[in-house]
């Protein structure tokens, strides 16, 4: 009888130790993906996984990935077959649910109250202009013209796992100012470009890029413990923390302000976010001059036989006292850096 026990007891060990190698080397397993032209790992989630909101799963596979905004052509990416069996058995569910009829039952009839009709009430649906996270990775310009008065209220010291470089859902150590609570929430920010206007060659101020967001989780061996929230570009060591704050949405209005303000375009980059891709401009104008959010301005170019002429035309996004964030709506040409602004008649 002991002899049976422990036979049983044996094949169960083994079933369920085959089962978890089974796992395991499922997890471990990859699909190989060449890079082409124009791919994103929001283009490879989308089309091999059927998922692209998984892509940071890829990118945590494939720690040679600084910046996941940036893969070239012919890089060879892993993506855990784990994924894509996932995808295929949600697939062959679905399908399998779809496939198996209905048994047709019969049910005593059953009287009915009389339906009140009532008129639904559909929101209005807002188009906005620019998003929160537009808004916020776009950075800003700040008015200080020293890099060393930019301290920010703290800055990441570390993390559990050792590395420099971190992504979405990756966890951080922080230094604060003063304690941080668990929940406290802070903007990343990093000093990128000291501003100079392209015409007098002032210095204006530092660029300031915003490349996510984090919450404090616990306290972890007398450090305080983060969690990275929001991640929309390369999260370092060294970054700093300002406290958080809520940005709204810019609205597209049917019939926004054309302000008669003039200025000049002082610098400018391009955001590629999982949303879409921008052309993101900084003015000389801002809050002070009596801009304000949604104002719809144009740029004017000099062209090689000296005529201006209309470059495209710009939405004001974000503000600050003497300078906006705008983005290209409408473009008759490249707008560079030196371009004028002014009102649309």
């Amino acid at each position: 009888m002991i002899k049976k026990i422990s036979l049983i007891g044996m094949l169960a060990f083994m079933v369920i130790a085959f089962s978890f190698l089974t796992l395991t080397a499922q997890d471990m397993e990859y699909k190989e993906y060449k890079v082409l032209k124009g791919d994103t790992l929001w283009d490879i989630s989308s089309k091999e996984i059927k998922d692209p909101f998984l892509w940071p799963k890829i990118w945590k596979e494939n720690p040679d990935i600084k910046n996941p905004d940036r893969i070239s052509p012919s890089q060879m990416i892993k993506i855990p077959l784990r994924l894509i069996q996932k995808e295929q058995e949600e697939e062959a569910a679905t399908e399998k649910a779809s496939a198996i009829p209905e048994q047709s039952k019969i049910e005593p009839m059953k009287e009915e109250p009389p339906k009140i009709s009532e008129k639904k009430i559909e929101p209005v649906k807002k188009n906005y202009a620019a998003d929160e996270s537009l808004i916020v990775s776009s950075g800003y310009i700040t008015d200080f013209i020293k890099k060393k008065m930019i301290t920010g209220v703290g800055r990441i010291s570390g993390s559990p796992s050792g590395r420099s470089l971190f992504g979405e859902s990756d966890y951080v150590y922080i230094k604060t100012d003063t304690p941080a609570n668990t929940g406290a929430k802070f903007y990343v920010m990093r000093t990128t470009t000291l501003i100079r206007h392209p015409k007098t060659k002032l210095k204006l101020g530092y660029h300031i890029a915003v490349p996510g967001v984090l919450e404090v989780v616990e306290m972890e061996n007398g450090e305080t413990k983060a969690k990275i929230t929001k991640s929309y570009g390369d999260i370092r060591a060294g970054d700093m923390l300002e406290p958080f704050y809520e940005v709204e949405p810019v609205i597209e209005e049917e019939s926004p302000r054309k302000p008669d303000v003039s200025g000049f375009v002082i610098a400018s980059h391009y955001m590629k976010l999982i949303s879409g891709s921008y052309d993101i401009l900084f003015i000389d104008k801002g809050r002070n001059d009596g801009l304000e959010l949604g104002d719809i301005l144009k740029t004017t170019t000099v062209d090689k036989y000296n005529k201006s002429r209309t470059s495209g035309i710009i939405q004001v996004i974000n503000l600050k006292p003497t300078t906006a964030t705008a983005i290209v709506k409408r473009s008759e040409s490249a707008v560079n850096v030196g371009d004028e602004i002014s009102g649309m008649k």
